[in-house]
């Protein structure tokens, strides 16, 4: 069966004008994502550089060479930088956290692989300083300590649920107990290993403590 001209619906003719600004939109598009990404770079330089104390829109907008006006067009807040961030490593973290608990194995398995993670991730030390840097901020910014609350109750409640699967007979509370005491651990070791220590002979291996003190505190 065919359609006449006249029933077929009309499409909308685009006009020469409108298919040559095409590619000058895409450019521009691109030329917001690359200069997000170098003041994102330039923040994570100076935050690794200078600390929490020199972290100022300021000087984000004198590294990143922009204005502060230009610079707030893509984080209008000290924290949307900083959320920018520290959030890929976060986020890095919560997908593994994600992928081995759909994993098919036995949760006390699921538990070594996640420590062993977290004993691999301190020695590297820039991601334990962006967060150490990221910490202290959280200690003095209202804003910062929230979205680091944030971070530490989702990670408490998949730790905490993790811990109950290996040891059902825990309630609620003392499975999210555990959970704070095993993180506050893997903090602890970052701090004392990322944080320039590592190069104590003593904190070098200490893998096998660490499974330990996990199993330790399941008991």
């Amino acid at each position: 069966m065919t359609v006449s001209t006249d029933e077929r619906p009309a499409r909308k003719r685009r006009n020469a004008k409108e298919t040559l600004n095409e590619p000058v939109r895409r450019d521009l598009r691109a030329q917001g994502q690359r200069t997000r990404n170098g003041i994102i770079e330039a923040a994570r330089k100076l935050l690794l550089e200078g600390g929490s104390l020199e972290f100022t829109l300021r000087e984000v907008a004198l590294r990143a060479g922009i204005s502060i006006s230009n610079l707030q067009y893509y984080f209008p807040t000290r924290l949307s930088v900083l959320r920018a961030v520290v959030e890929p490593v976060v986020e890095a973290y919560m997908a593994d956290l994600s992928r081995a608990m759909a994993a098919d194995t036995p949760p006390s398995e699921t538990l070594s692989v996640l420590v062993a993670r977290v004993l691999l991730d301190v020695k590297n030390v820039e991601g334990s300083s962006l967060w150490c840097h990221f910490a202290s901020l959280a200690a003095v910014d209202p804003e910062c300590s929230r979205l680091l609350d944030e971070w530490y109750e989702t990670l408490t409640h998949e730790i905490g649920s993790l811990i109950n699967r290996i040891n059902p007979s825990l309630g609620l509370k003392e499975c999210l107990q555990k959970a704070t005491l095993l993180i506050a651990m893997a903090d602890g070791i970052a701090f004392q290993v990322g944080g320039g220590r590592g190069r104590r002979s003593y904190l070098r291996e200490l893998d096998e403590q660490m499974h330990t003190l996990v199993r330790a505190l399941l008991a």
